[in-house]
């Protein structure tokens, strides 16, 4: 599934020609067939045109790539997107820049569809500034949907307990994170860990909490998680090679 540049404008094509010529992954554009001749030097094979109404196309775009970068103002975009909206673990990253390429703003899929990390590679790419407003990433804690991705670890739980985790994260609530297979690597950073985090090497000492996020390979009872009655996340690393 590809990347997609949408533009409407003859200044929002010139500027999905510019990124578009700086992407790593070649992504594809749809604009209107006017101005297709301001997309000179990119292959005509990734170019696509439309013809009003352009939401008509929007349930396709929305199954059919992995991410949308749509050129114009936000509240246009907000209008597009809103009648496919099914799940942040399924929408597509959508990312909108201002027709000055001011600004790179994620508005669907931020943490688990990377529209974050996407606004932070287009804005490297023309000059833009990121505009991210997930509450993980504007108070410098973790992402709970996040945690560990890079590390290669896999996540255990519903989207519910995710919720809840979160909110307990960015709400300052006492969360204990289960350090049994895994060091400190999960946080490079060179900041102290926010205050309501507290690491404990094992489940038995982790004491009360609103929320548990616990690293372990070990096989876990989902009636002992229950029992808890406050939201346990799993982060499964992957297994060692002995």
């Amino acid at each position: 599934m590809h990347t997609l540049i949408l533009a409407i404008t003859r200044t929002g094509v010139e500027l999905a020609g510019t990124l578009a010529s700086r992407l790593d992954d070649p992504p594809r554009l749809l604009v209107p067939e006017r101005f297709r001749d301001r997309l000179s030097g990119i292959d005509s094979a990734r170019i696509d045109t439309y013809a009003p109404p352009l939401s008509a196309r929007m349930g396709e775009l929305f199954q059919t790539h992995r991410a949308l970068i749509i050129i114009g103002a936000v509240g246009m975009a907000v209008r597009l997107i809103a009648p496919h909206l099914r799940s942040k673990l399924t929408d597509p990253a959508v990312v909108v820049i201002d027709e000055a390429g001011r600004f790179a703003i994620p508005i669907c899929a931020g943490h688990l569809g990377g529209a974050n990390a996407l606004a932070e590679r287009v804005g490297a790419l023309i000059g833009a500034v990121p505009v991210i407003t997930t509450a993980s990433d504007t108070q410098g804690t973790i992402a709970v949907d996040l945690l560990g991705r890079e590390l290669g670890w896999r996540i255990e739980a519903s989207p519910e307990t995710l919720l809840r985790a979160a909110a307990a994260v960015v709400n300052g609530e006492p969360v204990v994170v289960i350090e049994e297979d895994c060091g400190r690597e999960w946080w490079p950073d060179t900041r102290p860990l926010p205050a309501n985090l507290r690491c404990v090497p094992a489940l038995e000492q982790a004491g009360e909490a609103a929320a548990y996020l616990w690293v372990t390979r070990r096989a876990i009872d989902p009636v002992s998680m229950e029992r808890l009655g406050v939201p346990l996340v799993l982060y499964r690393p992957p297994e060692t090679t002995p």
